[in-house]
């Protein structure tokens, strides 16, 4: 048993190894330069416990401007996403995503179902086989998801809404792809940035969903998607700091 410090939560991962054996597993510590598909899983794994471990967090987000249910269903998908990760093995980077796509979308339902499936699938949906991808690859996923999110939902930045938060992550990656930036750094640098985007959203008037409704009343909070969106960029560079330590 593993646990790790995640922001404001602990993360248990449930696999019944030494890290070491995970890291024999898993090929190795974690390349400065490229993810394999063996790592890309296990990412996408640790991310999904940190979405089960934050239901809470995330309904409780979520019931200061909304339905207080976002913890439930983003919980929901990611527990499913995690046991179709674990099911197999996998020899192609974009697989490991498409398939937690497809399964968020599948099974997580309404507009958080399309929104963080998309987040995963919109990238790497018909791509060739890879067993390694690097920042450039990776980066250009989230354009892709970004763009598929935006063309879909018609949010800006400033609508309080995921975008806030996606954004400028997107940007930090590009920017890490361009300064040729090792993985590591660059899956830090983007949790941050998403996290800058997540505490800006509290400033913001919503212009989607029920948040709507309440005008100048939901500034002051997050939005619940910007949330989930900082967590999970979180995971991601806690996970890849694990690894590339021990």
């Amino acid at each position: 048993m593993i646990t790790y410090s995640c922001s404001d939560i602990t993360i248990t991962h449930q696999l019944g190894e030494s890290k070491a054996e995970v890291l024999t597993r898993t090929g190795g510590y974690f390349n400065m330069d490229s993810i394999s598909a063996a790592q890309a899983r296990e990412m996408m794994v640790y991310v999904a416990d940190a979405i089960v471990e934050s239901k809470e967090l995330l309904c409780e987000a979520d019931r200061n401007i909304g339905d207080g249910d976002h913890g439930i269903g983003m919980a929901a998908g990611l527990d499913r996403c995690r046991e179709e990760l674990r099911a197999r093995e996998f020899t192609d980077v974009y697989d490991v995503f498409s398939t937690s796509g497809r399964t968020m979308i599948r099974t997580m339902g309404g507009a958080s179902g399309i929104i963080f499936g998309m987040l995963f699938y919109a990238g790497s949906r018909n791509m060739p086989p890879q067993s390694e991808i690097g920042v450039s690859e990776f980066s250009c996923m989230f354009e892709k998801a970004l763009a598929e999110i935006q063309a879909k939902g018609h949010a800006e930045v400033g609508d309080k809404t995921v975008v806030d938060a996606l954004h400028p992550m997107v940007v930090s990656l590009r920017h890490s792809s361009e300064s040729a930036l090792p993985f590591k750094e660059a899956l830090r640098r983007a949790y941050l940035a998403a996290e800058e985007g997540k505490e800006a959203s509290k400033h913001y008037v919503a212009k989607f969903g029920k948040a709507k409704t309440l005008g100048e009343r939901a500034i002051g909070f997050p939005d619940a998607g910007a949330v989930s969106l900082s967590l999970i960029a979180k995971a991601m560079s806690d996970w890849a700091e694990m690894v590339q330590h021990g």
